[in-house]
């Protein structure tokens, strides 16, 4: 009986590990964001039965460095407030770093930016983005966010070569030379959808949004207007 017991709970470890690895794999065919609320559950549910389990949850991915560099993100991402948590209360760091671990792609946008805003923040102050002080993580993630937004202006205004017939053998090309912050940019922007998903599907973000649950829901996609609010009330706008 015992074996058979044993048996079980291998098969339903590996059905449990081959749903999350399905999970983790969509994310990046969607470009972030934008999971099913059951999905997005199961990810939080791992990570919940494990911390009960040991008593706490262990990397699976990241470093220790690199797992906290994500929860000071997350704070900063999705602050508390008099309503809630933060991303961090509500296991974002953790959420990210279990499906980081199942994707190849999410493992190397998330290591490699972690590693290129380290070297920024050096660069810039002289320390990695964790130890750095929080005025200077912050200005760090405007400049970021800056970026990201005078690029949309320009290609919005058509400020690019395709824009013109003349320049159509041109197409990888710019009037403008591209940010130097464009690695970040895209990196941060990876960072922000995924935190603010893992947020509003965790149990602290859909107490945030009075989620009460509505019959037979195929499928959870963030409202817009709920990003909006989370990015526009954290220390920097989008």
């Amino acid at each position: 009986m015992s074996n058979t017991n044993e048996t079980l709970i291998q098969i339903g470890d590996v059905s449990r590990r081959d749903a999350l690895r399905s999970i983790a794999l969509a994310v990046t065919v969607v470009a972030g964001g934008q999971m099913k609320l059951e999905a997005a559950q199961q990810v939080h549910a791992h990570a919940r039965e494990e911390k009960k389990k040991t008593g706490s949850y262990k990397a699976k991915l990241f470093t220790e460095h690199e797992f906290k560099t994500l929860g000071r993100l997350a704070a900063l991402i999705v602050p508390a407030d008099s309503v809630s948590g933060s991303a961090l209360d509500a296991g974002a760091p953790e959420f990210i770093d279990l499906l980081a671990s199942q994707n190849e792609d999410l493992a190397a946008i998330f290591t490699g930016g972690l590693s290129w805003l380290d070297a920024e923040m050096r660069h810039r102050y002289s320390a990695p983005f964790v130890d750095a002080k929080a005025e200077q993580q912050t200005a760090m993630l405007d400049l970021l966010v800056k970026a990201e937004k005078t690029d949309r202006e320009r290609a919005l205004k058509g400020m690019t070569y395709e824009a013109s017939e003349h320049y159509k053998d041109f197409q990888s090309y710019g009037i403008y030379a591209a940010s130097d912050l464009g690695p970040g940019v895209a990196f941060f922007d990876w960072a922000r959808k995924i935190t603010v998903d893992a947020f509003y599907t965790s149990e602290i973000g859909i107490k945030d949004v009075d989620f009460r649950g509505n019959g037979s829901v195929s499928q959870y996609e963030v409202p817009k207007e709920v990003i909006d609010y989370a990015l526009k009330h954290s220390p920097f706008a989008s």
